[in-house]
């Protein structure tokens, strides 16, 4: 493929710009800003010819997709010589969702909690040796291969792009849902607590007919949310587990005794509980689960 990134300078589109140069593909981009450790990589990978800013000379007929990052605008001119051509153009979650279709696709959702639980079913998978593709919203945070069958999305709620203003989570269509939280927050792109808690129930309806929801039963917006929901899929709920705190150190209560963990807090034993519902959806026993769990250290 011939791709262009506009808005290149956004992670999670730098992240998959140089996952698909990597594999081969043609790939070009501009921004107008640009962290600087993505600068020594764009100039190390000869992803960064042109310096910074917007060129529309790099828009022609020869490439097969535009993709459009979160912050790009309407008037960019970059997108104004694409929208002249007719070319494709797709914002990012629509792409990924494109790349990754024939996967399982599990996706981590919520406001606040979503990036610990991310964290911690990669770290129980990576403990027991199990091969997954991952997408996160952070520097390096991508791994695309051909073989892997399940990929792990952390699910943002921002919106998509100028093109597409629907949260990136509604595009991907999981196999495999976790919902964490759902808590408003002051200044987003959404103007109240309603239509924001809207988008949650839309992603439960956006789940495959068939797959799973694994959901917070102790938030009281997420278990609305998913509990209204018709869509026929399995609904797991999960709560905070049982536990002991001596002298600081936690102690969870699992069928084969007390177990020390490095983490603490309600917060991330509740994380805890999701994480090990959806490990165990992808093969993970529960001994092979508490194992891991013993060595993993808060984010």
């Amino acid at each position: 493929m011939q791709v262009h990134f506009i808005g290149l300078g956004e992670v999670e589109m730098f992240n998959l710009a140089l996952a698909l140069h990597k594999k081969g593909d043609t790939v070009t981009g501009s921004d107008e800003l640009f962290d600087e450790s993505l600068k020594t990589v764009m100039r190390d990978q000869g992803l960064m010819s042109d310096g910074i800013g917007w060129f529309s000379d790099k828009i022609n007929d020869q490439l097969d997709v535009v993709v459009l990052g979160a912050n790009v605008k309407n008037d960019n001119p970059e997108l104004v010589r694409a929208k002249e051509l007719g070319l494709r153009l797709v914002s990012y979650p629509e792409f990924l969702y494109e790349l990754v279709k024939l996967k399982t696709r599990v996706v981590i959702a919520g406001s606040r909690r979503r990036s610990e639980v991310v964290s911690m079913i990669l770290h129980v998978l990576d403990y027991n040796n199990i091969e997954v593709d991952y997408v996160l919203p952070s520097p390096n945070g991508i791994h695309l291969t051909e073989e892997n069958d399940f990929i792990v999305i952390e699910g943002g709620d921002g919106p998509s792009s100028i093109i597409d203003a629907a949260p990136q989570f509604h595009n991907y269509q999981p196999n495999i849902a976790l919902l964490t939280d759902i808590e408003f927050k002051e200044g987003s792109s959404y103007t109240d607590v309603e239509t924001y808690a809207e988008q949650y129930g839309i992603f439960v309806n956006s789940i495959v007919k068939g797959g799973s929801i694994t959901y917070n039963d102790e938030d009281v917006e997420v278990k609305r949310r998913v509990e209204s929901s018709e869509n026929p899929i399995r609904k797991f709920p999960y709560v905070t587990p049982a536990y002991q705190e001596n002298d600081g150190q936690i102690f969870l209560d699992t069928p084969d005794g007390e177990m020390p963990l490095e983490i603490s807090g309600e917060t991330a034993l509740s994380n805890l509980a999701g994480a090990k519902w959806v490990c165990q959806q992808m093969g993970v026993d529960e001994v092979e689960f508490y194992e891991a769990m013993a060595t993993y250290r808060q984010l």
